[in-house]
């Protein structure tokens, strides 16, 4: 029997399309019966995670709790969040969920060590959003391990991550202008000028803008981890 699977969504909503998606894609069903039953709640109530962890505005959390009680009530076994940033709040919700609440940075730190098998003086660089970056959901995970994290820091950080993710035309807005595009694609070559040995795209967005063939780099894209991880845990292959 698969576990069942539920989705966090709506930060953004093309993002949690994505990720059911690719997991539907990745699945390892021949016939309709054979795929994961998956409960996607696309909770556009939830406050933006960036604002909440920098400035201290309207906190995430009474929303996605919400979401997990809506998990609960229907047995879901397995959740995510289509959302990289809102995993600084997981300490608090996974003690709410009555399954196994899946950890992008778990699986990074696996793919990093498959990557290089001695993980002492690296250093990898993670396309994040300011959120991320200010929560240190990566640091913390692998400044232990001897990485150096590197990434873009103010006025870059706001033009070539911020401001492509949420100007007119931005990435969220699921119609994204080549003027957009540019801004976003311009990270890694930055990255690769701090020193970085990898890349890590540590966004939700970043599947939708960023391929492996932009980076002559190994690439970890944390949101594809991700997607093929669920799967895996949900047909028990994990």
């Amino acid at each position: 029997m698969r576990k069942k699977l539920g989705i966090i969504g709506g930060m953004g909503s093309h993002a949690a399309s994505w990720l059911f998606r690719r997991i539907t894609e990745l699945s390892y069903g021949e016939k309709d019966q054979e795929y994961i039953e998956v409960l996607l709640h696309n909770n556009t109530a939830i406050p933006d995670r960036t604002r909440a962890i920098v400035y201290n505005e309207a906190s995430p959390l009474p929303e996605l709790m919400r979401s997990i009680e809506l998990f609960n009530r229907n047995n879901i076994e397995v959740a995510v969040m289509a959302c990289l940033t809102a995993y600084h709040f997981k300490p608090q919700l996974s003690g709410l969920f009555n399954g196994y609440f899946a950890d992008p940075v778990a699986f990074t730190v696996e793919k990093l060590y498959e990557i290089f098998p001695d993980l002492q003086g690296r250093r990898a660089g993670i396309i994040a959003s300011t959120g991320a970056l200010h929560s240190g959901v990566f640091h913390k995970a692998l400044e232990p391990l001897g990485i150096t994290v590197v990434s873009l820091e103010g006025e870059e950080q706001e033009k070539y991550f911020m401001q492509p993710i949420y100007m007119q035309g931005g990435i969220k807005s699921g119609n994204t202008s080549p003027a957009a595009a540019s801004l976003f694609l311009q990270q890694v070559p930055l990255l690769q000028q701090k020193g970085a040995e990898v890349i890590i795209g540590a966004c939700s967005e970043v599947p939708l803008m960023l391929r492996k063939e932009h980076i002559s780099l190994p690439y970890i894209d944390v949101f594809e981890l991700l997607a093929q991880k669920v799967v895996d845990t949900c047909y028990h292959y994990i």
